[in-house]
C-alpha cells in the first residue's frame, strides 16, 4: 500500500512539473511597463480615422484613443511609435514595443507569436440603404434593384457574390467607396456594400445599416509570452464597451467617414 501511495504521489509530482513546464508563463512585460512608467503602442500613423498625424503633428485617432485608456488603466503614459504597417508585428517581436493598436485584422497565420485581445470593430463589408426606403431589410431584397460599390474592392467582390445568387441585381461601380455611398445617397442606387469604417459614417448621408454581409475584427496585439498585459488590455476593452466610451469613441471618428 505504501508503495502505490508512493508511486501515486511520484506520478502527481511529475504531472504537476510537466504542466508547469509547458503552461505559458509571463514574461515580465507588464511588470516593466510600470517600472519604466511608459506603455510602447506600436501603431502606423496613415490610417485615419484610427490613426492619423493631425493639422498639429501630433498622432490621433480612434485607436489612440483605446491607447491611452489602456495606459492610463495602468497608470502609466501612452508612448506612441509610429512604424511602417507591415513592420507592425516585427517590433512587437522584436520587443521595441509592448502592444500594437493599429487598425489591426485579426490573423490566425500570427497566433503562434502573438496573442490577440477581444475584438473591438468589425470592418467587414456592410450592406447599406436609405433610411427613408423599409423595402430593403435584407440581402433577399435586393432582387431586380441596383447597388453600388468601389470598382474592385472587397465590397465588389462580394456584390459579385450575391449577384450570383439573387436574381436581378444591377452593379453600379464608382471609384470610391464614398462615392458609392453617394450613388445610394442620391437615387442612383437602390442600396450601396462598404467596408465597416465607411459603413459607420454612412449615417451622415441618411443610410442606415441593413446587413452584416462579411466580418473582418480589428483588436489589438501583444507579445504570445505577454500574458498578464493581454489581461490588462482585455479588461480596458471590457470596461470601455460596458460603459458606454468604445461607443463615444467610435461615434467621435466614424461618423463622419466615408
Amino acid at each position: 500500500m505504501f508503495n502505490k501511495r508512493l508511486l501515486a504521489l511520484a506520478v502527481t509530482v511529475a504531472i504537476i512539473g510537466i504542466v508547469w513546464w509547458l503552461w505559458p508563463r509571463d514574461d515580465g512585460t507588464l511588470a516593466e511597463i510600470r517600472r519604466r512608467g511608459t506603455l510602447r503602442v506600436g501603431l502606423d500613423a496613415s490610417f485615419p480615422p484610427f490613426e492619423n498625424i493631425d493639422a498639429d503633428g501630433q498622432i490621433s485617432g480612434l485607436d489612440v484613443d483605446i491607447a491611452r485608456a489602456v495606459a492610463a488603466d495602468l497608470g502609466v503614459q501612452a508612448q506612441l511609435v509610429n512604424i511602417g504597417f507591415d513592420g507592425l508585428y516585427d517590433a512587437l517581436l522584436a520587443r521595441r514595443v509592448d502592444v500594437v493598436i493599429s487598425g489591426l485584422p485579426v490573423d490566425p497565420r500570427r497566433t503562434q507569436d502573438v496573442a490577440y485581445t477581444r475584438n473591438y470593430f468589425n470592418a467587414g463589408q456592410m450592406l447599406v440603404a436609405p433610411a427613408n426606403n423599409p423595402d430593403i431589410t435584407r440581402t433577399a431584397d435586393l432582387t431586380g434593384r441596383t447597388v453600388a460599390v468601389e470598382w474592385g474592392s472587397q465590397a465588389d467582390m462580394e456584390a459579385r457574390r450575391l449577384a450570383e445568387q439573387i436574381p436581378g441585381i444591377t452593379l453600379v461601380r464608382r471609384e470610391t467607396a464614398a462615392a458609392a455611398l453617394e450613388a445610394a445617397h442620391s437615387g442612383a442606387a437602390d442600396a450601396a456594400i462598404v467596408d465597416g469604417v465607411s459603413a459607420a459614417g454612412a449615417a451622415a448621408l441618411g443610410l442606415r445599416p441593413v446587413e452584416q454581409l462579411t466580418d473582418e475584427w480589428y483588436a489589438a496585439a501583444v507579445h504570445i509570452e505577454s500574458r498578464e498585459l493581454l489581461d490588462a488590455v482585455n479588461q480596458t476593452l471590457t470596461r470601455l464597451e460596458d460603459n458606454g466610451q468604445m461607443a463615444q469613441i467610435r461615434a467621435r471618428w466614424l461618423a463622419n467617414s466615408k
